[in-house]
């Protein structure tokens, strides 16, 4: 497995990682809090559309319409307790998507040497 060590811009900023840990249908994800633009409580689907076989919620807000997806690829059935917004670039462009969560905790800090934090944020840098 290739690791992935925290950008020198965040390293150098912070001794420890914060991360925002979601339950989402009884499995948890950790994500960089970093990565989190918003998070959203109980949100309502302006859309649902299906791409590549799966059922996604769209989330409109101003010009920006986010997709909300489920993070195991199983369809969106239902209304969340929360979404979780993440930020996404590749080069100079920007972008958003969103999971859902049943709950969220986020007050979680790893040392920035916990064997645990290149695992955490390698999808994300």
């Amino acid at each position: 497995m290739k690791t992935f060590e925290l950008p020198k811009s965040i390293s150098s900023l912070a001794e420890e990682l914060q991360i925002i840990q979601m339950v989402w249908q009884g499995a948890s994800v950790q994500i960089p809090k970093f990565a989190i633009y918003a998070i959203i409580e109980k949100p309502i689907f302006d859309k649902v559309v299906f791409r590549n076989g799966r059922k996604i919620g769209l989330l409109h807000f101003d010009r920006y319409k986010i997709p909300v997806l489920d993070p195991f690829q199983a369809n969106i059935d239902f209304h969340p307790n929360f979404a979780l917004i993440i930020s996404h670039s590749r080069g100079n462009r920007f972008g958003l998507y969103g999971y859902p969560a049943d709950n969220i905790e986020s007050n979680i800090q790893l040392s920035c040497s916990h064997g645990s934090v290149s695992r955490i944020v390698r999808d994300y840098v």
